[in-house]
């Protein structure tokens, strides 16, 4: 049973490309704030994490999230911190994200995964070392489609 819903932020619920909030972000973490614990886990490969605390912020997502964490270059960690900090199993938390090499980590550790397969990572498909995906979406929006 999902407990916690953990979303990745660059072109999962932010449009890096455009330097805003995906329409239907707001929608999607409001929806999953009334039942899950709902945390962004992400990387910040530019180092610049302060600035997308602002933007979460800027843009009025603390009020749908118990956390965010960012790192620079080791996601794999982040999630380790987030389940303990969830105090979760990771059969009970749903992983949300656009590239399929991130995925491999929450699936391998047991989490439910959603893969929304558009924008820059969308030809890097899963394979053995990545596992699969339970659920592959083209855009956020559809994630509210598949009964959670």
């Amino acid at each position: 049973m999902i407990k916690a819903v953990i979303f990745d932020w660059g072109r999962t619920i932010y449009d890096k490309e455009n330097e805003n909030i995906f329409a239907q972000t707001p929608a999607v973490l409001e929806y999953f704030s009334k039942k899950y614990k709902v945390v962004v886990v992400s990387l910040a490969t530019d180092g610049d994490i302060e600035t997308r605390f602002a933007k979460i912020e800027k843009y009025g997502l603390w009020k749908y999230l118990a956390f965010a964490l960012f790192h620079k270059n080791d996601k794999d960690a982040l999630f380790r911190n987030a389940f303990g900090n969830l105090r979760l199993n990771p059969e009970e938390i749903l992983v949300v994200d656009d590239y399929m090499k991130r995925l491999e980590f929450p699936i391998k550790a047991g989490c439910k995964a959603i893969w929304i397969k558009k924008g820059k990572f969308a030809d890097f498909l899963p394979n053995e070392e990545t596992g699969k995906p339970n659920y592959i979406i083209n855009n956020l929006s559809e994630i509210l489609d598949l009964g959670f």
